[in-house]
């Protein structure tokens, strides 16, 4: 049986988004543009799970969520918003929502649709934080996004890899120089120029290894932050959001190059 996705946003270009990150086998899409309208939509469609926007024209997110739950309380409903706001959260979790996801992180639901559709998800009770595969590649990911770090992690694991996590950049380059990571995947605009300032250090050492940069959206135009990536001397770029193939493929390129 098919698991059914319903996605509630009152953007277009949004709900192209979701629906592009979270498509796959054994998963059936709909979508609406207000809360009345996804109401409607849930009586009849039933949906398995719910992408829900906060502010929409009409009932907001919250509302939406708290009336779906009132008609079909199995529903589970993930706020999918760019408003990383703790105040939002706390709302989400009154409203019954179960949980909420930045926009950047679509791939942690990406996931949680793949191990519920069948598509060979992570398995089940494996630790984020060194998750060793029967392949030989070390990657270690410094992000300061909990949520993309366990999701990178999972992911990764999925080809088998050695996924580690680091919280900062001296963390990193410790780790680094402890264990010698075959690739770091770094997060470009970490606080403090962290990000920049742990892939400049990397360059130094003796053994340094490849490197893959990442950034948050919105900061500066992508070809901007491909060119200055370039310039610390990483090899490869991708921009938050991303596809899981697109960085799958990424990272088989930079470590079989």
């Amino acid at each position: 049986m098919s698991t059914r996705l319903l996605i509630v946003d009152d953007h277009p270009n949004a709900r192209d988004l979701i629906r592009g990150f979270l498509t796959m086998p054994g998963l059936t899409v709909q979508e609406c543009a207000s809360g009345h309208d996804a109401l409607a939509r849930v009586r009849e469609f039933r949906p398995h799970w719910v992408t829900m926007d906060i502010q929409m024209p009409g009932l907001n997110g919250f509302e939406t969520t708290r009336a779906i739950k009132e008609v079909h309380p199995d529903a589970r409903i993930m706020i999918v918003t760019s408003f990383n706001d703790p105040h939002f959260r706390k709302l989400a979790d009154s409203a019954g929502a179960s949980g909420f996801i930045l926009k950047e992180n679509l791939l942690a639901l990406r996931l949680m649709l793949e191990n519920e559709t069948g598509n060979k998800g992570a398995a089940a009770g494996t630790s984020p934080n060194a998750i060793a595969g029967p392949k030989s590649k070390r990657i270690l990911v410094l992000d300061d996004d909990q949520e993309l770090r366990t999701t990178f992690s999972l992911l990764q694991s999925k080809d088998g890899y050695t996924v580690t996590q680091a919280y900062t950049g001296r963390d990193a380059i410790t780790l680094h120089q402890k264990e010698s990571f075959d690739l770091v995947v770094v997060e470009l605009l970490l606080p403090d120029n962290q990000g920049i300032e742990t892939l400049t250090e990397l360059r130094k050492l003796p053994s340094p290894p490849k490197t893959i940069a990442t950034a948050r959206p919105g900061w500066m135009p992508t070809e901007v932050y491909s060119k200055m990536a370039r310039q610390l001397g990483v090899h490869g770029t991708v921009p938050k959001p991303f596809h899981p193939e697109q960085l799958l493929a990424l990272v088989k390129d930079v470590l079989d190059a």
